[in-house]
């Protein structure tokens, strides 16, 4: 968990790539030259695609007379980038859209969330992600397994939980406390598992946007997203916002700011923890009574 995310190293140094060619008025096909590398290998270097190649990075660091500091910068991130975590061997099994969210969240030092109309993924029983992850199998591939994209599921939740983990925190939508999104037993259980996490890990945090809530600037949030901060030395951030047939990544600083504003202000019109604990409870016994408690 402590490996920064490879696709968002890979996309920092694509950015960095083409600025050092800009800065020195090199065209692409100047430089590909240069070094001996097909022009294609160095767009998908500054596309940020899988696999930067360690020649390829260095031979532009030395054509470009790179200084130390930043050609060190250059080199770790292209190394980082190259890292295939532990999703990578069984991404489609697991779910290629679960597999770039296990990519985000490595090495990531925070994590917040936003969610729409379910429970997020990384709060999700396995009862609740298991009846989610069949609800619809026209969205997954044919090699898709329900059992392993769940035992992926948990083990992406035991390393943010984790001691080391990041610090976790999601903004709820009243919308998805209410949904019947599974069998109602599971909804509940779902609903009281949120409660427990929150009471045993201090690193998480949830709150509950209420529908009547007043938000700063009548903002209304057009979907789901996840904003993710990483401790590598250049602070990067990224995006991913959920849509129904593919999941939109943002890491440029003025694609992934807007999500950042919004979410302070559906953070401060959200119930506190303490009230919002109070709903998820009561919302559970209304499905649900727990054992030994009156309906």
């Amino acid at each position: 968990m402590n490996r920064p995310s490879p696709y968002v190293r890979r996309r920092w140094l694509g950015r960095e790539i083409r600025r050092l060619r800009e800065e020195h008025g090199a065209t692409s096909e100047s430089i590909a030259r240069a070094v001996g590398f097909p022009r294609q290998q160095l767009s998908a270097l500054e596309n940020g695609h899988l696999g930067p190649d360690i020649d390829l990075v260095s031979g532009i660091c030395d054509y470009l007379a790179v200084g130390v500091n930043r050609r060190t910068a250059i080199m770790e991130a292209a190394t980082d980038g190259w890292t295939r975590g532990w999703w990578a061997a069984d991404a489609e099994r697991m779910g290629l859209r679960q597999a770039i969210y296990a990519d985000l969240e490595s090495g990531a030092k925070t994590i917040t969330e936003y969610a729409l109309v379910l429970i997020p993924g990384l709060l999700q029983t396995p009862a609740f992600a298991d009846a989610r992850l069949r609800s619809d199998p026209a969205r997954h591939g044919d090699k898709f397994d329900p059992a392993a994209a769940v035992a992926a599921r948990a083990r992406r939740q035991s390393l943010v939980l984790a001691a080391r983990g990041p610090r976790y925190e999601a903004v709820i939508d009243e919308v998805a406390i209410r949904r019947r999104a599974a069998d109602p037993a599971v909804v509940a259980e779902q609903l009281r598992h949120v409660i427990a996490v929150c009471a045993s890990h201090p690193s998480v945090t949830v709150q509950v946007l209420p529908l009547d809530a007043s938000i700063r600037g009548h903002s209304a949030p057009r979907s789901a997203y996840s904003i993710y901060r990483y401790r590598d030395p250049q602070g990067s951030q990224a995006v991913a916002v959920d849509t129904l047939t593919h999941d939109v990544i943002h890491t440029e600083p003025g694609e992934v700011d807007p999500y950042l504003n919004l979410h302070s202000r559906l953070k401060a019109a959200a119930l506190s923890t303490e009230s919002s604990i109070r709903l998820l409870r009561t919302a559970a016994e209304n499905l649900v009574p727990a054992e030994g408690v009156m309906a």
